[in-house]
């Protein structure tokens, strides 16, 4: 019979890298929105163009890192299940 399962340590281990990235990501973006917030620009196209950009940041980016943070978290339980599972036979 072929094996089936996970090295649980390497998909706990995997599952971090997942979670660190969505963390990283969010750092840079805030970092990057630090700056958008700080250019000397007055004006409505200014307004415009800050709306729009912490929109993206805390929309589009806000929900990759989230789910960036769930694939981590449901990897890091297919670890726990796999621990389980091999336990069971032991």
């Amino acid at each position: 019979m072929a094996f089936q399962g996970m090295n649980p340590e390497e998909g706990r281990d995997v599952a971090q890298v997942i979670t660190d990235a969505g963390q990283q990501i969010l750092d840079l973006f805030e970092g990057v929105t630090s700056l958008v917030n700080s250019v000397e620009w007055v004006g409505p196209d200014y307004e415009g163009y800050r709306e729009d950009w912490n929109s993206f940041q805390t929309g589009v980016i806000g929900e990759l890192a989230n789910l960036m943070q769930e694939k981590g978290t449901r990897l890091g339980e297919h670890a726990e299940e796999q621990d389980t599972t091999s336990n069971q036979g032991a």
